[in-house]
């Protein structure tokens, strides 16, 4: 049974070693957000259109009313994912918007290959008015749709457990111990979890090893916050318990999350790490053997985070100041 405590230290412990399983890696893809008609995202929101409604071009005359469409898809594996839309890259009020820059996409689906259905979809349109150019003026405008949304990366790493005579016998049968597929989640943030390959113990006091975590953005976006947070909580077996925290408490203060979109919440479980410069960061926890195996057993650790991302789509638009006709 997974849980939060560790069991209580055993009295006679005896030799073993700890196998663990390669390195395993949740992974997700990236595409960067393109200009004109654009998309972009990886394996999470992914923005198949952003762009005028159809029928209309370029360039378009001062004053005239436009409909900037966009459609979203979910192409990661987190359900439900709450998704918001802003309209930014231009002043909304020389553009003369109604309405909110915000537009609610809801909660998006996951796809279910099983069912063979592709992940929930979200639309939304504004309706803006060009601004007022003067004659035979002309620019070029780049109106961008920002798409926020909450997302979990989840992994589950197998260890074997093993004692050294179990060990021994193993590898003078000439047999190995392989483990099941490692469950793993697409997101925009990807996670590798290592372990060292062998810990040798005598005793309690000597039967440690560390869980290393990597996390990197590889979504093609962005982490929304102040020093990128990312919430990660590691849930652990019986039989071991960490030694200090894991991962330990970092200090963010007030105000993480300032100018947090409407129709979004913030991670509810686990503790923050930063990601440097948004791109990545490293954790590490110690563990503490507390229950050596008798034979061999596998166990599982599991690895949750917990953000709010975005990534940008931009599309051009020119206008053109009224002409006069003689």
């Amino acid at each position: 049974m997974i849980k939060m405590m560790g069991t209580a230290f055993g009295r006679n412990v005896k030799f073993f070693l700890l196998l663990f399983i390669a390195a395993v890696t949740v992974t997700s893809g990236c595409t960067m957000p393109g200009v004109g008609p654009a998309t972009g995202g990886g394996q999470g929101i992914f923005v198949e259109i952003f762009q005028p409604t159809l029928g209309q071009t370029t360039p378009i005359e001062s004053d005239e009313p436009v409909s900037l469409h966009l459609e979203v898809v979910n192409r990661g594996d987190y359900n439900n994912a709450p998704t918001v839309a802003e309209l930014t890259g231009i002043d909304t009020t020389e553009w003369n918007l109604y309405g909110d820059v915000y537009r609610d996409l809801g909660l998006l689906l996951a796809p279910d290959p099983e069912m063979q259905t592709e992940g929930g979809r979200g639309r939304a349109d504004w309706d803006v008015i060009t601004p007022t150019l003067s004659r035979n003026q002309r620019m070029t405008y780049e109106p961008i749709a920002r798409i926020y949304y909450y997302y979990e990366t989840r992994a589950t790493k197998p260890v074997w457990f093993v004692t050294a005579e179990e060990l021994r016998r193993v590898v003078q049968g000439g047999g190995t111990l392989d483990t099941e597929a490692t469950v793993l989640t697409s997101g925009p943030l990807s996670v590798t979890v290592d372990t060292g390959q062998f810990v040798k113990a005598r005793e309690w006091r000597e039967s440690k090893f560390q869980l290393q975590i990597r996390i990197d953005n590889t979504g093609g976006g962005q982490i929304f916050g102040r020093d990128y947070p990312v919430a990660i909580e590691v849930v652990w077996p019986d039989g071991v318990i960490p030694v200090g925290d894991c991962p330990r408490q970092i200090q963010f203060g007030t105000g993480i999350y300032e100018n947090l979109p409407p129709f979004l919440s913030t991670p509810a479980f686990g503790r923050y790490v930063r990601v440097w410069n948004g791109k990545y960061t490293d954790v590490t926890c110690e563990f503490q053997v507390t229950q050596p195996p008798t034979n061999k057993v596998k166990k599982n650790f599991e690895i949750k985070l917990g953000y709010i991302y975005y990534v940008d789509a931009a599309t051009q638009i020119t206008v053109k100041g009224f002409e006069e006709f003689v």
